[in-house]
């Protein structure tokens, strides 16, 4: 999964699409564009578009980068609290 941060994260701020400046609400308005992308998918053909998912998913994933959260440490704990929500 690091590889895929790392590579992911290196070729936006490439792109120009991510520098020193770029802010929280620049990647939260980010996510917004593409969770609506995967709205507008749904809404005409009632099916998931995987690829939409996806970039949502690396849009996050950028987020967590830039912010310098370890992202995986962060999802093991996450999937921990959820678990102990069951029992």
């Amino acid at each position: 999964m690091r590889k895929i941060i790392t590579d992911n994260y290196k070729s936006i701020v490439k792109r120009g699409l991510i520098n020193s400046d770029t802010t929280l609400k620049d990647f939260i308005i980010k996510i917004e564009e593409e969770l609506d992308e995967l709205w507008q998918h749904y809404n005409l053909t009632e099916t998931l578009d995987p690829y939409e998912l996806a970039d949502i998913i690396l849009v996050c994933l950028n987020t967590a980068e830039h912010f310098n959260i370890d992202i995986e440490h962060i999802l093991k704990e996450k999937i921990t609290i959820n678990q102990k929500r069951n029992d």
